[in-house]
């Protein structure tokens, strides 16, 4: 027998399947499913609505192609499966696990949080058996998936014929969508309202710094006046009291995911989608630790050589005498570990090691922040000296605060978000008069809160415990790609649709909009993951929502409608305009039964062009005619040829593989110049 036991290593992408081959060496070989390879079918439901059993299906021929191979290699084999360390992950990990366990001799599950050579080989030496891991992990994935599929198969269409138009319904974006269209509808409302700030210059020793009366907003228009014409003549100032107080600010914890996506939005205006790509690439080259996670904990190993690093590149004064630690809201999320740099080197060297996996400028500008998190995360406090002045200008109180960085500590490193810059003032004494050389009384107006931007966004459904650290992304990218909110500048804007949609769910599905509902149905998925509660009663809750819907509504779709045929028809429909059921009964009795000239001309040239027969029956039938347009655009669909141009755009924009797909294409092509005509 002596020959050795094959080794199989199983990842998502085949950029971090050659990483690890090159650190593991010629024992082992490594595989990538390419992402999901199974999930549920695009064209239909795929859950049995008796007992919410789905029917997964191997998504596409070069998965299948993936599949057969890794099978015929996993043999009798000592296979590792090592899909990504959280839910999504684990669910590919366990199909996997599921289409090998009857040919592989052992499976075992290997989580990477880094991919570096040292942690790589520990855990590939301490990988338990599949058999052994967390299950629940996989349940939860099935409760998200197909609850989340029911919700939008079920209520996108309802949606969709009672608004009039496409609308689609998701279980966590139609919350984030209300939020926008909620913050906008503030901002419509708002109205401004003056309010009046004083000032005053004042020197000493040839320094100029201002003082503020001590209400610093004066709502009274007289009132402000008064004191700015009693003041005016007044040529000094006192000093009637004076605080001055060390002040100690703390590095904040290093980066989670919402928090990356939050601070790169803002200094870098990359979106959430971006900077998760960006990060994957990093992630996946070896630069920074696994970028989906809630936890700010770091490790002990990577805390000594964090501590090591500011002492060497810093000097000792910067180095606290004991480490930071941070602990995370969750209790669960402190299996992983926070978003943080793998190699402690300096930026410059950080930079070399950017270009030399060949990633981009957009990488760099994370990774400098990801690094610059980390470092500042274990360095000491920057100090401030604060000092707050009480002047009397003609019994009048002014106040004056300047601030002085004494020590600047963590934002040698750190200092992007911070506005603590205040202005220098001279040395006072209690008692001593200064010079007043100037005042100044300014009208302001009060200002709506502000639209969000992604980053907000994100920050606004993690307080409400809306979505997690794999999906943020993914609903900023939904609510774009589906039309709901456009970007104006960074800041998010809701379309009408949004309003539309909002409207319609506030009124008949609540449920689904409502944010603390959905926060449950978050907690509840956290139990399932634990093993506390099934996913089977989740996808049920959600399923029987969907159901109990209240009252049909009236869209003004509908209404406009019955109200044009009730003209045509010399009708009265005044005392049925508020009943949904009787209104659809009077618009079925009414309506017209003919195609208009504009369906039959279009009929009649499809029947040219695929010689599909075109009857005297479909020709007299709205309805008819509606489905033979559709089956007839299916079948020209098969011999259309793309022309050269539509080719060209989809080469340039990365989707060369729909060429061979022209009924794909053009609906990718409709939707892109839809979008560029908004913009």
């Amino acid at each position: 027998m002596g020959e050795k036991t094959k080794k199989i290593v199983i990842v998502e992408s085949p950029k971090k399947a050659r990483e690890i081959q090159k650190y593991l060496g010629k024992d082992f070989s490594v595989k990538a499913t390419v992402g999901h390879f199974k999930d549920l079918p695009e064209k239909e439901m795929g859950v049995d609505l008796k007992n919410f059993k789905p029917k997964f299906v191997i998504k596409s021929a070069n998965h299948k192609k993936m599949l057969s191979q890794i099978k015929k290699l996993a043999e009798n084999a000592e296979v590792y499966i090592a899909t990504d360390p959280d839910r999504e992950g684990y669910a590919i990990g366990y199909f996997m696990y599921d289409e090998l366990k009857k040919k592989a001799r052992e499976i075992k599950r290997a989580e990477f949080h880094e991919i570096t050579p040292k942690h790589i080989k520990e855990v590939i030496k301490k990988a338990p058996k599949f058999e052994e891991t967390n299950f629940g992990l996989f349940d939860a994935f099935l409760g998200r998936r197909v609850g989340d599929r029911i919700v939008g198969y079920i209520l996108s269409p309802i949606a969709s014929k009672e608004i009039g138009g496409r609308f689609s319904v998701g279980r966590v974006q139609s919350p984030a969508v209300r939020l926008v269209v909620e913050r906008e509808r503030e901002i419509q409302s708002f109205k401004p309202v003056p309010y009046y700030v004083l000032s005053a210059t004042l020197e000493k020793e040839n320094i100029r710094f201002l003082s503020f009366y001590k209400k610093q907003r004066i709502e009274d228009k007289e009132l402000a006046q008064k004191i700015y014409e009693d003041i005016k003549d007044e040529t000094t100032a006192t000093v009637i009291d004076l605080q001055k107080k060390q002040v100690k600010q703390s590095p904040k914890p290093p980066f989670t995911t919402s928090v990356l996506q939050q601070t790169a939005n803002a200094q870098l205006r990359f979106s959430p989608e971006k900077t998760m790509m960006l990060a994957q690439d990093l992630f996946e080259n070896g630069l920074i630790t696994y970028h989906r996670t809630d936890s700010v904990r770091i490790s002990e190993e990577a805390v000594k050589k964090i501590r090591d690093f500011i002492k060497k590149e810093f000097g000792n004064e910067y180095l606290p005498p004991k480490a930071k630690r941070y602990k995370s809201k969750n209790t669960q999320a402190d299996a992983h570990e926070a978003i943080r740099i793998t190699n402690f080197v300096s930026i410059e060297d950080q930079k070399k090691l950017v270009q030399e996996k060949g990633l981009t400028e957009d990488h760099f500008k994370l990774l400098k922040l990801i690094y610059r998190r980390t470092i500042a995360s274990q360095m000491k406090e920057a100090v401030y000296e604060r000092t707050t002045a009480l002047f009397d200008i003609k019994g009048y109180r002014f106040k004056t605060t300047g601030s002085v960085l004494v020590f600047d500590g963590y934002k040698k490193v750190y200092n992007i978000e911070d506005k603590e810059e205040a202005q220098k003032i001279p040395p006072l004494k209690k008692g001593e008069t200064v010079k007043k050389v100037d005042q100044k009384l300014e009208e302001k107006w009060t200002k709506p809160p502000p639209r969000y931007t992604e980053g907000s966004l994100v920050k606004k459904l993690e307080e409400l415990g809306i979505g997690r650290p794999s999906t943020y992304a993914t609903i900023m990218k939904t609510i774009k790609d589906r039309g709901y909110v456009i970007k104006e500048g960074n800041a998010l804007k809701p379309t009408e649709a949004a309003y539309e949609l909002i409207d319609y769910l506030d009124k008949k599905y609540h449920w689904v909009v409502d944010y603390d509902f959905t926060k449950k149905m978050e907690e509840f998925l956290d139990y399932v993951e634990q093993k506390k509660k099934n996913w089977k009663e989740f996808v049920k809750q959600l399923y029987e929502k969907t159901q109990s819907s209240a009252k049909s509504v009236i869209s003004k779709k509908m209404l406009d409608y019955a109200l044009d045929l009730a003209k045509k028809h010399g009708k009265d429909i005044s005392d049925i305009v508020d009943d949904p059921e009787k209104l659809k009964l009077f618009i079925d009795q009414h309506k017209e039964t003919k195609p208009t000239e504009k369906q039959i001309a279009y009929a009649r040239s499809l029947a040219e062009k695929t010689g599909l027969e075109l009857t005297e029956d479909v020709l007299q039938d709205k309805e008819k005619i509606k489905r033979w347009i559709n089956k007839a655009k299916k079948e020209a669909m098969k011999s259309y040829q793309l022309s050269e141009k539509q080719k060209a755009v989809l080469i340039k924009n990365g989707r060369e593989d729909l060429i061979d797909q022209p009924e794909k294409a053009l609906k990718w092509l409709n939707s892109y110049f839809r979008k560029r005509k908004r913009k």
